[in-house]
Parts: structure tokens; C-alpha cells; sequence
């Protein structure tokens, strides 16, 4: 089982695909930088089912998150976000986060939010679905060899 690191260094090479589409060049710095973290995230986002290093970086990012949230008082946001922290812990490890069809549904539910809550175009969005895209598929395509 690949570890942390390969899974970091494979998203990483994958997003270099980006550099393909025409709106990379266009995209500015802080755009590009967004790209390779949203990439590396979901890089190792499928281990968050197991106890991993992956799962570690995690479920802090989401306490601290869940937790600006409860102090903003945006409870919806925050129960939403908490049910989401508990739904991969229950799963077993390679189960549902390790799919094919996981990896088209978390990062196009995510980006159908990212719409709904930034009034941005779907073109201004479409990069970072790709790099959610692209990092989650790194992660699969290394496990599978």
C-alpha cells in the first residue's frame, strides 16, 4: 500500500495534466497554487478512511473549519460539514472512498456547492474541479499497482 508520500508526489505529477487545458496559462499565481494544494488534498482524501497520516491532516482541518463555523454561528454549515467528517471514519478501508464513482461525485458535489455559495461562473470553477479530479484519480490509479 502506497503511503503518504507517493500519493503526495503522484498528485503532484498528475496535476501537471492542467498544464494542458487552455485556462491554466491565463490562471493567475494564487489560482495555480490553489490548483496543486486542491490537487495534493485529493491526493490523499481516499486514505481518509483508515488511520493514516492522510486521516490525521483531515479530521484537523476539519475540526478547525467545523469550528470557525460554529464560532461564525453558521450551524447548518458547520452540522453539514460534521456529518460529512463522520460518513469516511465509518466506512472500511478501500470502500466507497476508493471508487471510481466517488471520485466523480465528492469533487462535482463540492464544486455544485462552490457555485452556489461563491457566485463565481462554472468556467471560473472548472480548474479546481479538474484538480479535485485529477488528485483524487492519482490516489486510485497508484493503489490499483
Amino acid at each position: 500500500m502506497a503511503g503518504y508520500k507517493t500519493h503526495i508526489a503522484g498528485a503532484l505529477l498528475f496535476c501537471g495534466f492542467l498544464y494542458m487545458f487552455p485556462f491554466w496559462d491565463p490562471l493567475p499565481w494564487p489560482g495555480k497554487t490553489a490548483c496543486v494544494l486542491i490537487a495534493v488534498f485529493f491526493g490523499l482524501w481516499p486514505d481518509v478512511d483508515t488511520k493514516s497520516k492522510g486521516q490525521l491532516i483531515f479530521l484537523t482541518i476539519f475540526v478547525v473549519v467545523d469550528s470557525i463555523l460554529i464560532l461564525r454561528r453558521e450551524f447548518e454549515r458547520a452540522a453539514y460539514l460534521g456529518l460529512l467528517i463522520v460518513l469516511p471514519v465509518m466506512a472500511r478501508h478501500r470502500g466507497w472512498t476508493h471508487q471510481w464513482l466517488a471520485m466523480l461525485l465528492i469533487p462535482a458535489g463540492l464544486f455544485l456547492i462552490a457555485l452556489k455559495y461563491s457566485g463565481a461562473s462554472p468556467h471560473d470553477l472548472l480548474p479546481y474541479l479538474l484538480a479535485a479530479l485529477l488528485g483524487y484519480a492519482s490516489h486510485l490509479v497508484i493503489d490499483r499497482f
